[in-house]
């Protein structure tokens, strides 16, 4: 470490730029290819279905690497690992833009996940780092305003480059601003390099965790399409899936040198931190999965309205996350995340009210609303994680925070999405009952299709689809007022992070 410890002025400005561009294009790199699936897929000769293992891949890849961010930082150092890191993120998404056939891209993207994963956790430490100590909550707002908006703004790029250009696009873009990224990083945080050291690799720790993450995403990934517990194949993975975080949970507790530093829940902060991460993260994310399907899906939507309807809720983090941090450094970590929690249970409780006439200005007024917890949410949790955590074990602490944060992101994704179709597929039952012919208005629309020469089994499918649209808004509308009730809960676990008095001697 240099002597003043961190930059200033320009040199600060340039480094929170390279930091946070790296940070934007992993982050980023989560959401863009959904949306760009079925041009993937028809551009290499695969089903939908098949495609879906570009996203898997990744996430798998991410998933590995991220809690093994703190032992890679020892053996390799800070900031050697960050550009290593972004150089392997940029050749592996210059290879999945060259991608000759599926198996090649899904390959390329396992590896580029696995590059990717130290990432996150890396520059946050290194962002951290750079800032002069009393500034800590304002760096740590602007990197995690990065890391929570990316996402929405993933699907937008993705569906504009892969209907507008071509699909490699997603990943070639990823070059140029990687590149800017690792320059400035090269040319300002050299100084910051951390002191490595020998340490012995825990290879059944990293095993045991491969298998978990692997089987683990799999089902998520896969759970719906198989009816989950009906499939052998699911119930397998979620059985392996679950011995193997458990058989891991007691072998790092046990190992002198563990990939993943479990004893870092011992600090009361830190574990209420990752309670939050945990179940907000994954609510976040289901909610930023099921509106834009919603609306494409069953509302007529393309996928640039369908972004467009959800973007709002990156404006207010993206405008105001400096001076939260301030009011951090004040109050504390706990009133903005009460206040967070507040807006979040009334913007999805706003979304529990959804309907088939509901105005694009509407929905982008409940997801602004989300953006207002937003802003009270990320500069306080993200400082409450780091509170109490010695310098040195920062890599761990957060390589093992932004791995729950990764894993949550398609839990959500996944419980979400199921809900939604089975609450979907129950009140189309129950409307289905409700629909006879003899009943009015139910005749009456009959009669006006007759008059348009619509009958039969034509009048019969176009009334389905009037049934399946309801039914898709109804279960939507169960989702969030399942979301607005655990953000309710979670006000009561508050208390449990509040700082310890020092006590008196």
């Amino acid at each position: 470490m240099p002597e003043s410890k961190h930059l200033t002025g320009i040199s600060l400005f340039f480094a929170t730029i390279g930091i946070s561009l790296a940070t934007f294009l992993i982050v980023l790199d989560y959401t863009i290819a959904n949306v760009s699936i079925p041009y993937i897929a028809g551009d290499l000769g695969v089903s939908a279905n098949e495609g879906t293992y570009v996203i898997t891949s990744f996430a798998v890849g991410s998933a590995i690497a991220l809690p093994i961010t703190g032992w890679l930082t020892e053996r390799i150092g800070l900031i050697r690992l960050g550009l290593i890191a972004l150089l392997g993120f940029i050749f592996f998404s210059w290879a999945c833009g060259m991608a000759p056939n599926l198996t090649f891209l899904v390959l390329a993207r396992f590896l580029q996940g696995i590059f990717s994963g130290p990432l996150i956790p890396v520059s946050q430490t290194m962002i951290i780092s750079v800032f002069p100590p009393e500034k800590k909550n304002t760096a740590i707002g602007y990197w995690g305003t990065v890391v929570v908006v990316a996402p929405v703004i993933g699907p937008i790029i993705g569906g504009w480059i892969s209907y507008d250009i071509h699909w490699p696009w997603i990943f070639f873009i990823n070059i140029p601003f990687g590149l800017i990224s690792f320059l400035i990083m090269v040319i300002l945080l050299k100084p910051f390099e951390t002191p490595t050291r020998k340490l012995p690799t825990d290879w059944v720790g990293l095993i045991l965790l491969t298998i978990g993450v692997s089987t683990l995403q799999f089902l998520l990934d896969k759970g719906q399409q198989y009816d989950w517990t009906n499939s052998n194949l699911i119930l397998s993975c979620m059985i392996i899936s679950f011995l193997s975080f458990l058989y891991l949970a007691v072998w790092e507790l046990l190992h002198p040198t563990p990939l993943l530093d479990l004893r870092l829940l011992k600090i009361r902060s830190y574990h209420v931190a990752c309670i939050y991460i945990i179940t907000i993260y994954a609510i976040y994310f289901g909610g930023v999965v099921l509106v834009p399907l919603w609306l494409q899906q069953n509302m007529g939507y393309t996928a640039i309205w369908a972004g467009v309807a959800v973007a709002p809720l990156g404006i207010i983090p993206t405008l105001f996350s400096g001076l939260i941090s301030k009011l951090v450094s004040k109050i504390g970590q706990l009133i903005p995340l009460g206040i967070s929690l507040i807006f979040f249970a009334v913007s999805s409780f706003s979304g529990a009210f959804f309907n088939t006439d509901v105005s694009i200005g509407y929905v982008a007024f409940s997801r602004f609303l989300f953006g207002f917890g937003l802003l009270f949410f990320i500069v306080p949790l993200f400082s409450l994680s780091v509170r109490d955590i010695p310098i040195e074990r920062l890599p761990a602490s957060t390589g093992m925070f932004h791995f729950f944060r990764a894993m949550m992101g398609g839990v959500g994704t996944s419980v979400f999405t199921t809900m939604w179709v089975r609450r979907s597929a129950f009140h189309h039952s129950n409307i289905v009952a409700e629909v006879l012919p003899s009943r009015e208005p139910v005749s009456a629309f009959y009669a006006k299709l007759e008059t348009l020469g619509i009958t039969g089994t034509k009048a019969q499918v176009l009334i389905n689809e009037l049934v399946n649209t309801q039914a898709a808004v109804l279960g939507i509308n169960d989702c969030f007022y399942l979301m607005g009730w655990i953000f309710i809960g979670l006000i009561a676990i508050l208390l449990l992070g509040k700082e310890k008095k020092p006590q008196r001697a």
